[in-house]
């Protein structure tokens, strides 16, 4: 089965451009400007989460935006998860 004990992270989840209803999961200090399923991949990669990219997906609360997900492996919890690759992407 596709994706199976693997998590997926939207750009959205990281955009500071986008407000908490819009989709944002993490903080706006935390927050990055328009975060790219291949810049997620790579703070990923750097944690260990062996990524997948799947280009051409969109995220459910904006389904006209095709930006992609990154799937990764589910280590800890999805939150968590969120806030380490948030913390990578601001380096």
């Amino acid at each position: 089965m596709r994706g199976k004990g693997k998590l997926r992270l939207y750009p959205a989840y990281f955009d500071v451009n986008l407000t908490r209803n819009q989709g944002r999961r993490v903080p706006k200090t935390q927050a990055t400007r328009e975060p790219t399923p291949d810049s997620i991949e790579k703070a990923a990669q750097r944690l260990a989460l062996n990524p997948i990219v799947e280009p051409g997906l969109a995220y459910s609360k904006q389904p006209w935006v095709k930006t992609g997900v990154v799937l990764v492996d589910k280590k800890m919890k999805k939150t968590e998860i969120i806030n380490v690759i948030a913390a990578e992407l601001k380096r």
